[in-house]
């Protein structure tokens, strides 16, 4: 420890005024010395240490099996994150309980969409080529998305067919998706034909 001795008052003091006090500052000054291995040990088994309270009995599953299932789900996690997304959820005001259930059902079911999507993609093995000149091995559904989100379905007017409208150098991209799912371009520009009653 070391001490510092100081005056409250600043400046030179004034003739015949009285003796300013003084204040007494201790600062700790450390020395780093050999490193206590029993005591780290000890400190990163506290911290590594992982509570899991259930009530699924010790017979059905083990404490090993119980955990893996309880940090499983990280990836259903990071896919329905825009679940929570307050700049998503607050803009939906529903009165009703049945339209908020019914809200949910279509999220999880644009969901798992979204993740039959990337499945597809990653399985394929097809290379994603991406406009920033690089190639994508495992695409993500949220790339997929983002190099596709510029398409648009025009009418030809000349003929009235509907085609695709996107940059040109998404064209690779889009390919290499369709072949990937695998979907035919014509997913794009003609809509399934619909049963009629009866």
């Amino acid at each position: 420890m070391e001490s510092q001795t100081h005056q409250t008052r600043r400046g030179r003091p004034r003739k015949r005024a009285a003796p300013a006090e003084t204040v007494t500052t201790w600062h700790g000054v450390p020395t780093v010395g050999p490193v206590d291995v029993a005591r780290r040990e000890r400190a990163i088994a506290e911290r590594s240490a992982f509570v899991l309270i259930t009530t699924v009995p010790a017979d059905r599953w083990s404490a090993a099996e119980l955990l893996a299932e309880y940090k499983g789900p990280g990836h259903v996690e990071r896919h329905c994150h825009f679940l929570k997304d307050p700049l998503f959820v607050d803009a939906l005001f529903l009165k009703k309980p049945e339209r908020l259930e019914a809200l949910g059902y279509v999220l999880l079911g644009a969901c798992l969409l979204y993740s039959l999507a990337e499945r597809r993609l990653r399985r394929s093995g097809i290379p994603i080529p991406s406009p920033s000149r690089r190639v994508l091995t495992r695409p993500t559904g949220h790339a997929r998305i983002r190099h596709l989100q510029g398409v648009q379905i025009e009418r030809d007017p000349a003929t009235g067919q509907r085609i695709l409208a996107l940059p040109r150098i998404f064209h690779p991209t889009l390919l290499a998706c369709c072949d990937a799912c695998p979907l035919p371009l014509t997913v794009f520009t003609k809509p399934p034909v619909r049963a009629g009653p009866g």
